[in-house]
């Protein structure tokens, strides 16, 4: 009697479970074998509720709400195309591809090269769904303009965001009163390795946002959108200039002792909490003007167009506002850290 099933069907239920759930799914599917035919079937009922699982603990629904904001007004110019369904069709296939692409991650990725593969497979999707609606809905195709301009420099954009936080926020580490020096120098170093990675991707992301602003300007568009891109490019410029002036990491050497370590640990960590607690104003501002006159600038000069032009600012306030509400919330873990570490008590290894 068959113990196991055959190699083919194996592989092809391995490659449809997810890595992360993929050993103990398989073990348990291994347990209940007793014909191929029942293994696959098995494997296929599971397959849905796995996936769904995987998806609630890949995505976080204000992440997503923020990335549909950007894909559908930013990249794809919900407020320019003929219809708002052009607009949507991308917008939902984008958010899909990246988020199947999050559910079958890799444990442990290259996350360059995983990001540049995500980006890829999404913008593939795109521009296929383009080539299939223009053989049967010609009315909603995107702007030429829009394909050529907004959609590559959007989705290098997304690229930039993705790599810099690919695990989402960073979370404090778990509270214990005692822990090693090497637990701490541990901790230290992870966190500056994190947030100097996270500034360096920022600032290219700023250089680019501001290069590509500043081409934009000598091309065709409305004064008021002209004053919109040109404030966006001295605006990234800004962002990019404190960035480098005062969010940059100052590293806590590895000379000092345990008391002095917690010490200047948790004033770098005070500082970076003043910089979340102010992003509002250094960097959702100056971009939210820019694009404000960007976008919404032009709608307003449009006879019977102030219904939309309100929809797009409202749309834009409560971006920027969830935003500054993300960034309190790292405040927020980042204190309770500072206090934590006010209170722990160096653990002596034995040797």
């Amino acid at each position: 009697m068959e113990t196991r099933p055959p190699e083919m069907i194996a592989r092809l239920v391995r490659a449809l479970v997810p890595p992360a759930s993929r050993e103990h799914v398989l073990g348990d599917l291994q347990e209940r074998y007793e014909s191929p035919r029942q293994y696959l079937a098995d494997a296929l009922r599971a397959l849905p509720f796995i996936l769904v699982s995987r998806a609630r603990r890949t995505t976080h629904p204000v992440g997503l709400l923020l990335a549909g904001s950007f894909l559908y007004w930013v990249v794809f110019w919900g407020n320019q195309q003929q219809s708002w369904v052009a607009a949507l069709i991308p917008t939902l296939l984008t958010l899909f591809a990246l988020g199947l692409r999050d559910v079958y991650r890799d444990v442990s990725p290259n996350w360059l090269r995983a990001v540049a593969v995500d980006m890829t497979i999404a913008a593939t999707a795109v521009l296929m769904s383009q080539a299939f609606v223009s053989a049967a809905y010609p009315g909603l195709l995107l702007t030429r303009e829009t394909l050529l301009v907004a959609f590559p420099f959007g989705f290098v954009l997304l690229f930039f965001a993705r790599w810099q936080t690919p695990t989402g926020f960073y979370q404090s580490p778990v509270f214990s009163r005692s822990i090693s020096m090497q637990e701490l120098r541990t901790e230290i170093v992870g966190y500056e390795k994190t947030v100097q990675r996270a500034i360096r991707i920022e600032i290219g992301a700023c250089v680019l946002v501001a290069a590509a602003f500043f081409v934009m300007l000598w091309g065709p568009a409305p004064f008021i959108a002209k004053v919109g891109i040109g404030f966006t490019s001295v605006a990234a410029l800004f962002i990019m200039w404190f960035l480098y002036r005062h969010a940059r990491v100052r590293p806590t050497p590895d000379t000092l002792g345990f008391a002095e370590s917690i010490a200047t640990y948790r004033a770098e960590l005070e500082r970076r909490r003043r910089l979340s607690m102010s992003f509002g104003w250094w960097y959702v501002m100056p971009l939210g003007i820019g694009f404000g006159l960007m976008v919404i600038g032009p709608q307003l000069q449009r006879p019977g167009s102030l219904p939309g032009a309100a929809l797009s600012a409202l749309i834009l306030i409560a971006v920027c506002a969830v935003l500054v509400l993300l960034h309190r919330e790292v405040a927020r873990k980042t204190q309770q850290r500072i206090e934590q570490l006010g209170l722990v008590s160096e653990r002596v290894q034995a040797e």
